[in-house]
């Protein structure tokens, strides 16, 4: 009982001595006396929503009330100038206009399959496809900013090469016609020439149907042969129709920005000419090759320009003559003016083996493909100097181009009479368009 006692007066004295402290949802100071409650508020229900227009109590603006007007801060100050690194000009100095070519007038696509060599070039593979199943369509459609047929303009600060005309391919997709005349005089050596002269007259010629795709004509025209001295019989002094080399080329690098250019082609070469010119052996060849320019050392004097075309002449019986062949362009743009181009060039052919045509013993070169038996292993090499000259003005500088150039053999084997060359003068005008 003492224990229950306890614990009831344990209770009682906890409830009297224990408060509790609330806040209030308004202040106010703790001294202040909360005002009796007079009313009773009513219970707060929910209801369709009522519009206050009828209870909003109108406003008078007086007349004379000046009017507001509401101002813009002013525009921040402008950030100091960009000094640069070393390398950057003075600020404040002109900058001159620029005269470069663009991306896109290179034909470059804004994209990031551009990036690096092999998605550069398999980029560039994609474009050269696509326009050239485009243009299976539409041939004579202009596009890329230029006109139907018209040369690809922006690599025009090449020279195309002058010497070997039907075997050197400038890589470039050109619209243009070149009437050509070469003069080659024999070695005395020869015992079927003896020092006798060989002619050309023709031309050269491509038409563009894109800028990465292009027909080209490698040999037209007429050939005159003039042996001396009593050459065997068959072998005399003759003219007529020469063969006829033409096939399609396909331009998959044109980069003006680093100044490539390269393509691949193949020419069939018939043998529809004259049988006294030595125009006729054979059924025909396939000529698959490469080529490729590329500008290099440019400077405030000029830059140098190189090219090369090398391929495989292949007859596709045994009598006409298979030869590989390599032929080098170096130029000079005399103070990158594009006008003047002096120029040197190598021209090489090596026969691999005998053709069954004829008993000479030595190849034609680029003139006649005599079918020779006594080839196999024999090489030829040339080396020929000149120019390249676009005289007009810079508007019509591409239009029209002349060029010149005299060829030497440069290897011995004249002296046993293996070779027609002891000199060569090549010489043709370009109409380009």
């Amino acid at each position: 009982m003492d224990a229950r006692a306890r614990g009831w007066a344990g209770l009682v004295l906890l409830l009297t001595t224990t408060t509790a402290n609330a806040q209030e949802l308004v202040w106010r100071p703790s001294n202040e006396v909360a005002p009796k409650a007079t009313t009773v508020m009513p219970a707060v229900t929910l209801s369709r929503p009522q519009p206050l227009a009828d209870s909003v109590p109108s406003i008078s603006v007086s007349s004379n009330v000046a009017p507001i007007v509401r101002a813009q801060s002013g525009d921040p100050p402008p950030p100091p100038p960009f000094t640069g690194g070393p390398g950057a000009p003075p600020v404040g100095a002109p900058i001159g206009p620029f005269t470069g070519p663009t991306p896109y007038n290179c034909g470059q696509v804004n994209s990031n399959a551009d990036l690096g060599f092999w998605s550069n070039l398999g980029q560039m593979f994609k474009r050269c496809w696509g326009d050239t199943t485009g243009a299976i369509g539409g041939l004579t459609q202009p596009g890329q900013g230029r006109n139907a047929f018209q040369s690809d303009h922006t690599l025009d600060f090449f020279a195309s090469p002058v010497t070997n005309p039907f075997y050197t391919v400038d890589p470039r997709a050109l619209t243009e016609i070149k009437p050509l005349f070469i003069w080659q005089h024999t070695p005395s050596s020869n015992p079927y020439w003896n020092g006798g002269d060989n002619y050309f007259a023709g031309l050269t010629g491509s038409v563009a149907f894109t800028p990465w795709l292009s027909l080209t004509v490698n040999k037209l025209g007429f050939t005159w042969i003039n042996p001396h001295n009593g050459a065997p019989v068959g072998i005399g002094n003759h003219s007529g129709f020469s063969e006829v080399h033409l096939g399609p080329k396909v331009t998959f690098i044109r980069d003006c920005n680093t100044g490539t250019a390269a393509a691949f082609g193949l020419v069939f070469e018939i043998p529809v000419g004259s049988s006294g010119a030595l125009q006729d052996t054979g059924n025909l060849s396939l000529r698959p090759y490469f080529s490729i320019a590329q500008a290099f050392g440019r400077s405030q004097y000029g830059t140098f320009g190189f090219m090369n075309t090398t391929g495989y002449d292949l007859g596709v019986d045994n009598r006409r003559n298979d030869f590989l062949f390599s032929n080098f362009h170096l130029d000079y743009d005399i103070a990158n003016k594009h006008v003047f181009y002096p120029l040197i060039e190598l021209n090489w052919i090596l026969y691999p083996q005998n053709g069954g045509a004829r008993d000479f013993g030595f190849g034609g070169g680029d003139l006649f493909n005599f079918g020779s038996n006594g080839t196999a292993g024999h090489d030829e090499l040339t080396l020929a100097a000149g120019f390249r000259w676009k005289p007009f003005p810079e508007r019509y500088r591409e239009n029209v181009q002349f060029g010149l150039a005299g060829q030497l053999n440069v290897l011995g084997n004249h002296g046993n009479g293996r070779h027609l060359d002891t000199f060569r003068l090549t010489a043709d005008v370009i109409f380009r368009y």
